[in-house]
């Protein structure tokens, strides 16, 4: 286990709060769309999951870098958008406006600025923020930016605003993940990033993340069934 710098009050507390208030967008957009039982179950889902990983991530269980254990959560989670990207639930998400679907996106000009926070205090790796190799700020701000006129733009344009966005994501967490103190690591720098197998920092790869990507299918599905917008 390598040893970071103590992560400010600030940081700390933004990833123990910012996780289940996303995640409670989700349960509440699956209320409205699919109905109490199914956002019931969806918060289930929810609140085991973050108890699990936070659970490992507080135990040090997941900072074991050989084999990476973090990869494995990470495996976890391209398994359930996979799975996710069939569901009913998903396809009923789309029909919220697109404005909800393009806004929800901005809340990724949040977790930048802490991002950026956390690699000026020394805890998280260089390429973690704008200055580095990360800009997952620009989809926060696009989604800002295009959020009120999504129901006005065609269909074709916001598609590829979508996938271009998603990209991005891929690009930030393939990075990350190359920073990482495994085998496999191609980016160097200090620290390596094992600050997100710690607890509350887990819950950026396994809530946040997973939310930004899980938007991006429901924009996709909604985009592909009516391309009329």
């Amino acid at each position: 286990m390598l040893l970071l710098p103590e992560p400010s009050a600030l940081l700390t507390y933004s990833f123990f709060l910012l996780p289940p208030l996303i995640g409670a967008v989700f349960v509440w957009a699956i209320a409205r769309t699919s109905g109490r039982s199914e956002a019931l179950c969806a918060g289930a889902v929810l609140i085991a999951w973050m108890a699990f990983t936070g659970t490992l991530a507080a135990g040090g269980a997941l900072d074991q870098w050989n084999p990476p254990r973090m990869f494995f959560v990470m495996g976890a989670v391209l398994i359930f958008l996979f799975w996710s990207a069939r569901q009913p639930w998903t396809e009923r998400l789309g029909s919220l406006p697109l404005q909800w679907l393009v806004g929800f996106q901005a809340f990724r000009v949040g977790v930048e600025l802490l991002l950026h926070r956390a690699v000026q205090e020394g805890v998280a790796n260089p390429t973690m923020t704008w200055t580095g190799t990360n800009f997952d700020i620009l989809p926060g701000i696009s989604a800002l930016l295009l959020c009120p006129f999504a129901g006005r733009l065609d269909a074709r344009t916001l598609q590829a605003w979508n996938l271009s966005m998603a990209a991005i994501l891929v690009l930030t967490v393939a990075t990350a993940m190359l920073a990482t103190p495994s085998p496999f690591r191609q980016i160097g720098g200090a620290p390596a990033n094992v600050w997100v197998a710690c607890f509350p920092f887990v819950w950026l790869p396994s809530v946040l993340v997973t939310s930004a990507w899980l938007g991006h299918v429901v924009l996709f599905r909604r985009l592909r069934r009516d391309p009329e917008g």
